[in-house]
């Protein structure tokens, strides 16, 4: 399954006012379906292939939209999904090498995600593994790490996965509130 998603940022003013209805509706289509071709787009919305080639391209230049590839990472011998909730030492220089170490060896770790959080803990790491042994090997060396005060592990039991979908400002004034929320998801 493939996904696209729409960036959101500190370019957001100048880049989402650089686009219309169109490229909104391309959006749009290719969020509903990513497999449609060019040339069916271009038939919905009334313009050739060509040009929804190049509309296409700018929104992918832009940065604006960018595609990603979901694995079945079950089918590939990974069988335990565990949400890491980490807190990190206040000390200014450790807190950001540690910071930095566990994002350096998100593929070691078998880190999947890592988000930066507010509140007690720091981060939050999602770690797909082969079994209870990787994951208990991969949190010790987490644990080990200097300036990691705490952990805490969730496993995922089971999940169902949702389908990416973001709201598209229709104006090129700032984003709402809905917009971020949106984003942040």
């Amino acid at each position: 399954m493939h996904n696209i998603y729409i960036a959101y940022g500190s370019k957001y003013v100048t880049e989402m006012s650089k686009i219309d209805s169109k490229d909104r509706k391309i959006i749009k289509i290719l969020q509903s379906d990513i497999t449609m071709t060019q040339e069916k787009i271009g038939k919905q919305l009334g313009l050739s292939r060509p040009a929804i080639q190049k509309r296409i391209k700018n929104l992918q230049d832009k940065g604006i939209i960018k595609y990603t590839l979901q694995v079945n990472e079950r089918k590939l011998g990974k069988q335990i999904a565990a949400f890491i909730l980490v807190t990190l030492r206040r000390a200014g220089r450790v807190w950001n090498f540690t910071y930095e170490e566990l994002m350096n060896r998100m593929d070691e770790l078998e880190i999947h995600e890592f988000h930066h959080l507010t509140g007690a803990e720091d981060v939050i790491l999602k770690m797909k593994t082969k079994n209870i042994n990787t994951l208990e090997a991969n949190l010790m060396k987490i644990t080990r790490m200097r300036g990691v005060s705490r952990t805490r592990t969730l496993i995922c039991l089971s999940s169902v996965e949702g389908k990416e979908v973001s709201t598209i400002p229709n104006s090129s004034s700032e984003p709402t509130s809905e917009d971020i929320l949106w984003n942040l998801m």
